[in-house]
């Protein structure tokens, strides 16, 4: 009777090793498998021409037409802070607060109208590190800015270049590039800058970009004017010295089920989504 108690205890003891044994090698795969999963993100860089261009108020339009893009980042141009003509509205604020309340970062290029002009970064994430920065006029038309925002996992910029001069257009590369670099020196996550450059694929500014950039965008479509689209002027990219990233999806937005993207401003949106 001893041994054959003995025997069910040892019986027993093996059991419970083996449970231990596979809770453990299953919370181990776990762990592998999480560490290996690839992060994704979805990013839009959207023109959107201080708004309400067409239609009396169409900050809800554009809202939806990002909401059912599900991005995890947008970079706006052409934004109004608190002017006359727009009737005295943040639209960052505006368009954030209709998103759910994402994070955002306004870059004033210039005063107008008892209030700024500029671009904005708004995030579904939190936002960590910001800089903004006025980027030289060079003989151009107008002043231009530059927003940069650090997140948890990447480094999101936006600006809005030059749209009469060249030679403008090449100094503006050169003032982000340095910008950028000093932002996210010692930074080890994705990099990237979004905005309406003003330039075509093939131009200098293009190719002046891609020194230190990925195009990570299509070319083959335009992004202006939205009816019909002629031009392809927004973009988005990478850094070069950041974490390099695979294209998942990348598209121009001339469609979308939430509303008439040729009424919600003269651009197109642009989608890009990425993993690393």
């Amino acid at each position: 009777m001893k041994r054959k108690t003995g025997w069910i205890l040892v019986a027993c003891l093996l059991a419970a090793a083996c449970v231990v044994w596979a809770v453990r090698t299953g919370e181990s795969r776990s762990m592998a498998e999480r560490s290996s999963a690839k992060r994704t993100l979805r990013l839009i860089t959207y023109n959107v021409g201080v708004f309400n261009k067409y239609l009396e108020d169409d900050y809800r339009l554009v809202a939806d037409v990002l909401s059912h893009e599900r991005p995890d980042a947008v970079a706006l141009n052409e934004l109004d802070s608190c002017t006359r003509r727009t009737g005295g509205v943040f639209q960052l604020e505006r368009i954030a607060s209709l998103m759910g309340g994402w994070a955002f970062r306004f870059g004033a290029a210039m005063p107008f109208g008892g209030g700024s002009y500029g671009d904005g970064v708004m995030t579904r994430d939190g936002i960590l590190r910001t800089q903004t920065a006025v980027l030289p006029q060079a003989g151009g038309a107008e002043p231009r800015a530059l927003v940069i925002v650090e997140t948890e996992d990447y480094v999101f910029a936006a600006t809005h270049l030059d749209h009469v001069s060249a030679a403008a257009q090449h100094e503006q590369v050169r003032a982000i590039d340095s910008l950028v670099a000093r932002f996210v020196a010692g930074v080890r996550k994705p990099v990237f800058l979004a905005g309406d450059m003003n330039a075509a694929p093939d131009s200098e500014t293009i190719r002046r970009f891609r020194q230190r950039w990925h195009l990570m965008t299509p070319t083959d479509g335009g992004t202006y004017p939205s009816d019909p689209p002629r031009e392809c002027i927004d973009y988005i990219f990478v850094w070069r010295d950041g974490v390099p990233c695979e294209v998942v999806e990348a598209r121009v937005l001339n469609r979308s089920a939430a509303g008439d993207l040729r009424r919600a401003s003269d651009h197109l949106p642009v989608l890009l989504e990425v993993a690393w």
